[in-house]
């Protein structure tokens, strides 16, 4: 008896939820506000597992305008070297007065909550570009599934890491086995195609410049990149943001990667999907990045892949029950 109550309540609760969600969605996709409408469509189909649930509610046809009418025009512009300007000797960290920046952080690395309108986000200063480098979670031949950040932080014994590329997850339960695209890991050739010419391409070259752009394994090599991975879309080119139409994107979790003119490698990731923050736009990616000075910039994989670590530890809210999932590909900082 006590049983048969508990289920009733059970089910009465998730019946009343799913009426509540549902309703909910009605009144967002077919009512009045198509700002709301295109942003919750765009949210929606940013994610692997839930971009079916606009089709329940509007016409593929309406999906289609929506994603037309909101998007970044992304530029074809190539990094231009010129345009961050350090040397190894500038990065002396017993030298304080070389910039009083870095004054408290005697390993080189700052951290700082940023607070928006509809999201919570934090950045990860790194004042040395040399630290960073892309680690693989194997070498993508023997079918093996991806690992966790926290694994590849203490297997690398690295100080700090950050998800990276794309991989195959349609369901939004992929193993995170092999990669999307191409990736370089000190200087090796982990994934890609020779003369493939791979899109949003994101690394650094043997002078610790982040590169940002399309280009193939062929021309990465000759441009002397030692590590690189692919996803998108680009934020800014040497110095210039990304044109935005419309709302551009949904909200959502995320995570961007991004360089000043003097070197310093920004990290960053947003909290989303959950009420006290329900993540960021495109736009929102952009202007955090201008704000802290970088002059390329690229997002990341976001949703639940997002992920920022610091000395073993979680930095940002993770938005899956699970915990990190396993990725392919990460941006990790040597200690």
């Amino acid at each position: 008896m006590i049983l048969k109550r508990v289920l009733i309540i059970f089910f009465t609760t998730l019946g009343l939820i799913i009426f509540f969600v549902l309703g909910t969605c009605f009144v967002i996709f077919r009512g009045p506000s198509p700002t709301a409408r295109d942003m919750l469509t765009l949210s929606m189909l940013e994610t692997s597992a839930m971009k079916w649930v606009p089709a329940l509610f509007i016409t593929s046809k309406m999906v289609d305008k929506i994603v037309e009418y909101n998007s970044v025009v992304v530029s074809s512009e190539m990094t231009d070297t010129s345009l961050i300007a350090f040397t190894q000797d500038s990065l002396n960290y017993s030298d304080s007065s070389v910039d009083d920046e870095w004054a408290d952080y005697p390993d080189g690395i700052r951290i700082e909550k940023f607070l928006g309108g509809t999201y919570r986000a934090y950045v990860m200063l790194i004042r040395d570009p040399s630290r960073l480098y892309v680690a693989t979670s194997s070498d993508f031949t023997r079918g093996e599934p991806g690992l966790r950040i926290l694994e590849v932080l203490r297997r690398e014994n690295a100080i700090a890491g950050i998800n990276g590329g794309g991989f195959p997850d349609e369901t939004g339960s992929g193993p995170g086995d092999v990669p999307i695209g191409l990736v370089f890991s000190n200087g090796r050739r982990m994934w890609g195609e020779e003369n493939t010419v791979y899109q949003s391409v994101i690394g650094f070259n043997q002078d610790n410049v982040l590169m940002v752009g399309n280009f193939s394994v062929r021309a990465a090599r000759e441009m002397g990149i030692r590590d690189a991975l692919c996803f998108g879309p680009t934020l800014i080119v040497n110095g210039e943001p990304m044109e935005i139409r419309g709302i551009g994107s949904g909200l959502n979790p995320r995570s961007a990667i991004g360089q000043r003119a003097d070197g310093t490698v920004i990290l960053l990731c947003v909290d989303g999907r959950m009420s006290s923050s329900l993540g960021a736009a495109i736009s929102d990616l952009i202007e955090i990045m201008l704000k802290y000075g970088a002059v390329n910039a690229s997002n990341l994989d976001g949703g639940t892949s997002t992920t920022l670590v610091y000395n073993n530890e979680l930095v940002n809210v993770f938005s899956n029950l699970y915990g990190p999932r396993r990725i392919p590909t990460f941006f990790m900082v040597r200690k």
